[in-house]
């Protein structure tokens, strides 16, 4: 089956540390809410349909920001889970290694980057000057939170002064392009 074809799907410690930002233990509403949209934290599948996973981050993001804009929400929530990543295992290793590589190559690499978190995510990098970038997604629907989770991971990676991350372009079908830029350290 053709990638274009195959059911998109994020893998259990992506879902693991987006439950994180809930905070621990989880609050019964929480573990309530969450098992309605067929996710039992405690119990969590190896994979999870992007609708769902989809549905999971509007549940936080109302749970834990409902007095903001669904964009600075969804940034918000970018960031936090992006935290919350950088504790696991996975997170702890993907950020060592970035920080050694630095922000150039760690968005060259952002592709094998997300497809440890999903079986779907492509990027293609374009750069458009020093520490200036266009990086296109093909399923970024989320763009608020593509962009807090972004800027959070890109901060963590020493050498990006007044980091930016803007977004370009949004297409029907998910994709979105986003400018990314920085002044060296």
């Amino acid at each position: 089956m053709s990638d274009e074809h195959r059911e998109k799907l994020v893998y259990d410690y992506t879902m693991e540390s987006l439950l994180r930002v809930l905070g621990q233990p989880l609050l019964p509403e929480h573990i309530a809410g969450l098992a309605a949209l067929g996710v039992h934290p405690r119990q969590l599948e190896p994979a999870y349909p992007v609708a769902v996973y989809s549905r999971v981050l509007e549940f936080i993001t109302g749970q834990l920001w409902p007095e903001l804009p669904r964009e600075e929400a969804s940034f918000a929530l970018g960031r936090a889970f992006m935290a919350a990543y950088r504790q696991t295992l996975m997170g702890k290793a993907v950020f060592a290694m970035t920080r050694v590589i630095g922000p150039h190559r760690s968005l060259e690499r952002m592709s094998r980057n997300f497809r440890s978190a999903n079986n779907y995510t492509e990027t293609r990098l374009h750069p458009v000057g020093p520490s200036r970038y266009e990086l296109w997604f093909n399923h970024a629907p989320n763009t608020g939170f593509f962009r807090g989770l972004l800027t959070e991971a890109l901060e963590k990676t020493g050498g990006t002064q007044e980091l930016s991350v803007t977004l370009m372009s949004r297409e029907e079908g998910g994709e979105a392009t986003f400018l990314v830029t920085w002044s060296a350290d």
